[in-house]
């Protein structure tokens, strides 16, 4: 009886060797038509139309007759047909923000090999979805920030359009032997209006904020600059000197010190007296800014918060820029308050840069 099954045997165990070593091919085959697309992909960066376009020679190596596709891309129709439309059809619609794609595979396998095809299928639509979230997160992302850089051109303009208002209000009305002292006025102020307008027309121009150059500034120099076009009442102690964009700097501290000003127009013409402590260590130099003549302020935590604003007229935005503006160049914005909820501002700014900015000599 044995010597009748040993045959039998021998040929059951060939056909299931056959057919695994057939599987395995199969296999081997699908998985290198896969790779093959995610290398496709790469090669055409991930760009979806591009991708879908140059594809088909790899399907029809994998298998597949056919493929129809329509793409609707940002609202530019794009469409093509490969191979022939027949056997069965695998119907798909991809839809991402304002990118609708349509496709429809054609098969002619039967058997174990539609589901190979059925796996290649689902990994060139999901490189396919792969593309096109990374393209709607680069254009959520491009315009997020656009957005922002509208917003921070919007404030900076509203600081040189009121400048020119308190120009206009100190020249329609120059006391009788002041006209020295308001001309020194002008000298000082015109030349860092003139900065800040050529920023607005540069970024306007070009569509997005420049690199800022590196210079070695003067903190305290910088400090009465700003004191002196806003008029300020106010006491600098300590002098450091540091490396650093200096706009950046220059563009926080007037969003910090504008805030006093503004203090000074609600409060019917009192100056509150800022005080500001600069000193300097191994690693970093600190800027303290105070006052014990403004009022008090119990909601600390809404500071820095966008579109938050204690002034009625205010955009909410100087102190957020104040504080994005620091951080690209490494620093660092905190406020505090003591048992009178008066506010203390401190900008800790590391001596040593490390962006990749060009740098001037000193300033």
């Amino acid at each position: 009886m044995l010597n009748l099954l040993y045959p039998l045997l021998i040929v059951i165990g060939a056909t299931i060797g056959l057919v695994l070593a057939y599987l395995w091919w199969q296999a081997r085959s699908a998985s290198n038509h896969n790779l093959a697309l995610i290398r496709l992909n790469e090669e055409h960066k991930f760009d979806a139309p591009a991708f879908l376009q140059h594809a088909w020679p790899l399907l029809k190596s994998a298998g597949l007759i056919g493929i129809r596709w329509q793409f609707d891309w940002f609202g530019v129709l794009i469409q093509a047909e490969e191979g022939i439309r027949q056997g069965k059809s695998i119907k798909q619609e991809i839809h991402i923000g304002e990118m609708h794609l349509s496709i429809a595979f054609f098969q002619s396998h039967r058997g174990e090999k539609k589901y190979f095809d059925a796996t290649l299928i689902e990994t060139f639509l999901l490189l396919l979805r792969s593309d096109m979230w990374i393209k709607a997160g680069a254009v959520d992302a491009t315009l997020a920030q656009m957005s922002k850089l509208t917003l921070f051109l919007q404030h900076d303009m509203k600081n040189v359009a009121q400048f020119i208002q308190l120009m206009a209000d100190q020249l329609a009305d120059v006391p009788q032997g002041k006209e020295l002292q308001v001309l020194n006025y002008l000298r000082t102020a015109a030349p860092l209006m003139r900065q800040r307008a050529d920023r607005i027309v540069q970024t306007l121009t070009l569509g997005q904020a420049q690199n800022e150059v590196i210079r070695t500034v003067d903190v305290p120099q910088l400090l009465n600059s700003l004191i002196d076009l806003y008029q300020l009442n106010a006491e600098v102690s300590g002098s450091a000197a540091i490396d650093i964009a200096e706009t950046n700097l220059e563009g926080a501290l007037e969003n910090i010190l504008k805030n006093y000003s503004d203090i000074h127009l609600r409060l019917g013409g009192v100056k509150p007296l800022v005080k500001i402590k600069v000193t300097e260590s191994s690693a970093e130099v600190s800027i303290t800014i105070s006052s014990d003549d403004t009022p008090a302020m119990p909601q600390i935590e809404r500071l820095f918060e966008p579109f938050w604003s204690m002034s009625p007229h205010g955009l909410g935005i100087g102190l957020y820029q104040a504080k994005h503006l620091l951080e690209s160049c490494g620093a660092n914005l905190t406020v505090s308050h003591n048992a009178y909820q008066q506010l203390s501002f401190t900008l800790q700014l590391p001596k040593k840069f490390g962006g990749d900015i060009n740098r001037e000599g000193p300033n």
